[in-house]
């Protein structure tokens, strides 16, 4: 089940460097189409930051699954790294509610990295990735991002916080005895 675990990580790695490579091709080609006022899609930087955020990520990500696939345990804590990096400074280039997608696949990563460096159990990956997705549908209903994008993250964090508290709290209590591991 561990070999699975990291196939998965690798996959998720290999996702990302796709994405951000296709990130940078509709970046570049983003032109307003058919007589529309203005491009599709709309930053809050210049294209040309985005573009090279973009590329910096596809060579750091490329870095780290080359060390995740040769199983070094340096690549998991850099991809968190990473990841959490690329998440905090992309939220000065993105504009609007379509983020948190972004927010819930950097969570991914970030649980699956863990898992590889750390171990989690299969049920606590479970717990925590499936918790994740959970939130972010539930994110996405409950809260229109037009108007309420501010309390639709601050639900979402919270959620999530809730999430990591119950498994560190679960396996404090197996570790003091308070509670038996099945």
């Amino acid at each position: 089940m561990q070999d699975l675990k990291h196939k998965i990580l690798l996959a998720l790695i290999a996702a990302t460097i796709v994405g951000e490579v296709v990130s940078i091709i509709l970046w570049t080609t983003n032109r307003p189409v058919a007589g529309e006022p203005s491009a599709r899609f709309t930053l809050v930087v210049d294209y040309v930051y985005a573009v090279a955020n973009a590329a910096v990520l596809v060579a750091l990500n490329l870095v780290a699954f080359i060390w995740i696939m040769k199983r070094n345990k340096i690549g998991s804590l850099f991809l968190i790294a990473v990841s959490i990096i690329n998440r905090l400074l992309s939220q000065f280039i993105f504009e609007g509610g379509m983020h948190l997608i972004f927010v819930t696949w950097t969570a991914l990563l970030v649980i699956f990295s863990y898992m590889e460096y750390r171990g989690l159990s299969n049920r606590e990956t479970f717990f925590l990735s499936g918790g994740v997705i959970i939130d972010l549908a539930a994110s996405s209903l409950i809260f229109n991002p037009v108007n309420t994008a501010f309390f639709g993250v601050v639900f979402y964090f919270v959620l999530i916080a809730l999430l990591v508290g119950t498994l560190i709290a679960t396996k404090t209590a197996v570790v003091l005895g308070i509670i038996k591991e099945n």
